[in-house]
């Protein structure tokens, strides 16, 4: 695929679906905002669909960034092969703005055998490191590579995880070697660390649990589902983002794709607060970071969330 200029993340995808008042959801203007949505789509789940539909479902084009999906593939006991993988990020190339390598847990050399195979078949994949792997890697990756994927942090507390990403980025910066953090929406991880992207599905909590992350401007609050009081202290920035608080505070009224616009449209705010902290963070031929991919499998709330940005 060829190289072309991206903006610079963080970046936070999401998607939306369409909305009416009639349904509930306010009338949302059509002004391209100063960042597009952002999402990540794993191959593992995405692989079948088409990502034209996804993406026409969509007020404006998304930033997608495509990982192989690696590790839900070894918890799941199934295998990706390295030729599928790359057909599939070469037939999807005019819609993927950045695709990392497909890595093998736990195995550096495995991971890259793949780089490598990636490159013979024309593709230029993000690396990965892993934790546990040795800093030689890390050392050898960095003199070639100008911007890599740090995983195996899912599941870690933040302490660890901030540790082992500053120590990751300490010995790399006489390279200007730009990250993403997979999984990795730690307040204390990005605020802390200059990430060029970061990536995480915990946006979506609140439309799978009832419990909806709402971006006051200074901090996250939760806002039950059902609950009326709680609901309407927030109502005027709800109503902000296009949202009617009945259709929060009534269970009769609710359904889950306002739970998605109000998380979406939060964690894009967020987004911008986060760039606004670290400043422009850079990465050659690609758009200054930093970048907040949003992480869902389902393609309507994708296209839900975007809409919500994209408003």
């Amino acid at each position: 695929m060829a190289t072309t200029s991206r903006a610079d993340g963080l970046h936070l995808y999401l998607a939306a679906a369409p909305s009416t008042a009639r349904h509930g959801l306010m009338a949302l203007n059509t002004t391209p905002p100063e960042q597009p949505a952002k999402f990540l789509l794993s191959y593992h789940y995405f692989k079948k669909m088409d990502l034209d539909e996804l993406v026409a479902g969509m007020n404006q084009k998304p930033m997608l960034f495509s990982d192989s999906g690696a590790y839900s593939a070894w918890t799941q006991g199934a295998e990706i092969k390295v030729k599928d993988y790359a057909a599939w990020v070469k037939r999807w190339s005019h819609i993927l703005d950045v695709y990392v390598n497909l890595d093998v847990v736990r195995d550096p050399q495995g991971t890259r055998k793949n780089q490598l195979e990636m490159e013979r078949l024309g593709l230029n994949p993000i690396p990965v490191f892993h934790t546990g792997s040795p800093m030689s890697v890390l050392d050898e990756m960095c003199k070639e590579y100008p911007y890599i994927a740090l995983g195996g942090m899912v599941g870690t507390g933040a302490a660890t995880n901030l540790k082992w990403s500053a120590t990751c980025m300490q010995r790399t910066a006489e390279h200007g070697t730009a990250f993403h953090g997979f999984g990795q929406t730690s307040a204390k991880v990005i605020t802390t660390l200059p990430w060029y992207s970061v990536d995480s599905s915990s946006w979506g909590a609140g439309h799978r649990f009832g419990s909806v992350p709402l971006w006051t401007g200074r901090e996250f609050v939760k806002i039950q589902i059902g609950n009326h009081a709680g609901v309407y202290k927030y109502a005027a920035q709800l109503r902000k983002l296009g949202v009617d608080p009945a259709c929060l505070a009534d269970r009769g009224r609710y359904h889950q794709r306002y739970a998605i616009q109000v998380a979406a449209a939060s964690w894009h705010s967020y987004e911008a607060l986060l760039r606004k902290r670290h400043g422009a963070i850079t990465c050659p031929n690609k758009p200054d970071g930093l970048h907040l991919y949003l992480v869902d499998g389902a393609k309507e709330n994708l296209q839900n969330a975007a809409k919500a940005i994209n408003k």
